[in-house]
């Protein structure tokens, strides 16, 4: 069962192999972007975000946490995403599109992770490797995998004008191609419950260190 699984997998991302690459180059791009735009801000922008961040754990270390509101803006963050990934799958000139979400998903992750680092030191380390990168290693692989299946399916659609077989069957594979997403976003709930229920808490107790040590 697990040389099937693991087969499957290893067939799947070969077929696809040039969409992954695309895509993954996109993801890794923002990144890069997202660390040279901290290296390059200003003394003045810099203190700015700091000074927010500073009230915005202080605020978190002396109030209770309401999970529901965390999970409700968890959903808000990450569900139209996969949405829009979704429609834009369906047309036929999505693909730079999704490239370019793929490429702001990237910078969006590296530059938290980047400023954090560069400017609280060991308990930005805290911060950005317990509080915002282990989710991340659930969402940016559901992202780029439903990034690739929107682009191969909006590949087809492009050919469906040149095969009517393919044609005929659209609404069926509209209705599978659907399904994998809703496959992908259940997935992607072991990412919320972590952002929603574990993030806070490392915020938390990091919070009062932050506000001691930063300035």
């Amino acid at each position: 069962m697990k040389f099937s699984v693991t087969e499957a997998i290893s067939n799947h991302i070969k077929e696809r192999f040039w969409l992954y690459i695309i895509s993954s180059l996109s993801i890794g791009i923002g990144f890069v972007i997202s660390v040279y735009t901290v290296k390059y801000m200003s003394s003045y922008e810099k203190n700015d975000l700091m000074s927010y961040i500073l009230n915005f754990t202080k605020n978190k270390g002396t109030v209770s946490i309401n999970y529901n509101g965390v999970l409700f803006q968890t959903l808000k963050d990450n569900i139209p995403l996969i949405i829009i990934i979704w429609f834009l799958g369906l047309t036929m000139i999505g693909i730079p599109v999704i490239l370019i979400i793929d490429l702001l998903k990237g910078f969006s992750l590296g530059f938290t992770i980047t400023f954090f680092v560069n400017n609280l030191g060991i308990k930005g380390v805290t911060m950005a490797f317990l509080g915002v990168l282990p989710q991340n290693l659930i969402y940016i692989p559901c992202i780029l995998f439903v990034s690739v299946i929107a682009m191969e399916f909006s590949i087809g659609l492009v050919r469906c004008g040149f095969n009517d077989g393919i044609r005929n069957r659209i609404f069926t594979r509209i209705g599978s191609y659907s399904l994998v997403f809703a496959f992908a976003a259940i997935f992607m709930g072991m990412g919320f419950l972590f952002e929603t229920y574990c993030t806070p808490n490392i915020i938390k107790l990091t919070a009062m260190q932050l506000g001691r040590s930063i300035f």
